[in-house]
């Protein structure tokens, strides 16, 4: 490679560095506001949401399972496990 084709390389290399430079101080200018801006969506969601997920307990699904005798036809249907056998974990 020729002396004129390695500082064409380096001169490439430093136009393309200088541009991501560029765009990434750029995105740690933007930073702070866009922490401010998803601070704000946060606190419009925290205190604009609906009570109805405060009535049911975090880990209750579509059935209620305290009240499955009234509405017995929508509680799934399981089959019985045959032939299961569990084995010791060995530590």
């Amino acid at each position: 490679m020729s002396f004129w084709g390695i500082i064409g390389l380096v001169l490439l290399a430093v136009v393309i560095l200088s541009i991501i430079y560029a765009m990434f101080h750029v995105f740690i200018l933007l930073l702070p506001a866009a922490l401010v801006i998803i601070g704000i969506i946060w606190l419009i969601n925290h205190f604009t949401k609906n009570d109805e997920n405060k009535t049911m307990h975090s880990d209750s699904g579509p059935y209620d399972w305290n009240n499955w005798s009234q509405n017995n036809e929508t509680r799934p249907k399981r089959k019985k496990v045959r032939d299961a056998k569990t084995k010791d974990v060995d530590k």
